[in-house]
């Protein structure tokens, strides 16, 4: 019963999104999918040149966050480079309408422009739920 309500209430929210479209307008410009974005450490070759454009990273990851286009950023300070010298990483959500979109987002990103470390994109979806703060509800106090 639980999986019939659920699967009810994705094809309404599929339905009020496609209502608002045109017989002309490609479904995927009217609404986001989001794309997980991953670094992989172990490809840094230059670890003096990842060391000092962490700053201009970290500033254009606040950019893009404070643009929409990217959410949900997530820390975790164990990766380590190719050596084993330890150099965490955030993993966060580009919001596009493909993986060239979401690719065209990290293109302004220092470490993708001076190809300072490779990033792996996956498709997740649409975001749906939502955030429970933005709902008024609690969180995990």
């Amino acid at each position: 019963m639980f999986l019939l309500l659920v699967c009810s209430s994705i094809q309404q929210v599929a339905a009020a999104q496609n209502s608002d479209l045109t017989k002309n307008t490609p479904k995927a410009i009217n609404y986001n999918n989001f794309y997980l974005v991953t670094w992989d450490t172990k490809s840094i070759t230059d670890r003096k040149a990842f060391d000092a454009l962490l700053s201009e990273q970290a500033g254009s990851l606040l950019k893009l966050w404070k643009a929409g286009k990217i959410e949900n950023v997530y820390i975790d300070p164990k990766p380590t480079d190719q050596t084993g010298h330890r150099v965490g990483t955030v993993a966060f959500f580009v919001r596009a309408t493909t993986p060239e979109t979401a690719d065209a987002v990290l293109a302004e990103m220092p470490f993708v422009k001076k190809r300072i470390v490779n990033y792996n994109l996956k498709e997740v979806g649409a975001f749906w739920l939502g955030r429970p703060e933005d709902l008024g509800i609690g969180t995990n106090d």
